[in-house]
């Protein structure tokens, strides 16, 4: 049933991407980066989920969440069919990845075992910053490309890339740009003014689904989580060795 479980989480997963992909090709100018960023989060999770790497289906389940969330819409908009349909399969592609026998074909594998000998506690770690990568890069890239000050964006955007950098080269200083970013995206939804972002259009593809503006920030806001799954390594990284206590008593 693995297998079965897997073709249906990239089924899911293609049809987002290429959907996703067709509205930021066909649709207005204004929203090609938005509908582009959330497309290459869904062909990330579609193509590591493919190739089995091994914190791909981590970083999927995070998708699985964000989409998830869209059904607690219905809770204030009421039944709304497309919202079912999408926060639907969201939840499905979570369900779907979580067991044992999905861990086996990744983080388990043997080829991970063999390739990259992870301790237990360092699978944790990366667990939780995956997921909560997953979960707020697609609120990020509604965030960064909804109208507001250039300024801001660019700014943002060069944290991120900044912060992308470090962490491929596991840099300790790459979890300081995420800091800058969830301290940006609470302080403009708190205290900035821009427009109501639209993660959707009215376009065939899509329904019209307006999120406000300051909710869609403090979601943003909770890419502060990745670093902060971190702070128990950063921690031990800076207590001194016992030689160096020695060394100072």
């Amino acid at each position: 049933m693995v297998g079965v479980r897997k073709a249906i989480v990239l089924l899911i997963l293609g049809f987002f991407f290429s959907q996703l992909s067709m509205v930021a090709l066909l649709g207005p100018s204004e929203t090609f980066g938005l509908y582009m960023g959330l497309s290459l989060c869904y062909g990330v999770a579609f193509f590591g989920l493919a190739a089995e790497w091994f914190w791909a289906r981590w970083f999927a389940m995070g998708i699985g969440n964000f989409g998830s969330v869209f059904l607690l819409l219905m809770l204030q908009m009421g039944f709304e069919p497309i919202l079912l349909f999408f926060g639907g399969t969201h939840a499905l592609v979570a369900l779907m990845l979580m067991g044992e026998g999905m861990a086996s074909r990744y983080e388990y594998s043997e080829y991970t075992k063999e390739r990259w000998n992870f301790q237990d506690e360092s699978l944790v770690l990366m667990r939780r910053a995956f997921k909560s990568a997953g979960s707020t890069f697609p609120l990020l890239v509604m965030y960064l490309f909804a109208p507001k000050p250039e300024a801001l964006t660019f700014a943002m955007l060069g944290m991120a890339a900044m912060a992308a950098f470090g962490l491929a080269r596991g840099k300790t200083w790459g979890l300081l740009p995420l800091v800058g970013i969830s301290a940006a995206c609470l302080a403009h939804g708190l205290f900035g003014e821009f427009a109501p972002a639209l993660p959707f259009t009215s376009s065939p593809w899509t329904p019209a689904t307006p999120l406000p503006s300051d909710a869609l920030a403090f979601g943003a806001a909770l890419v502060g989580l990745v670093p902060l799954s971190f702070a128990p390594a950063v921690r031990a990284w800076l207590a001194p060795s016992p030689q160096t206590q020695r060394r100072r008593a």
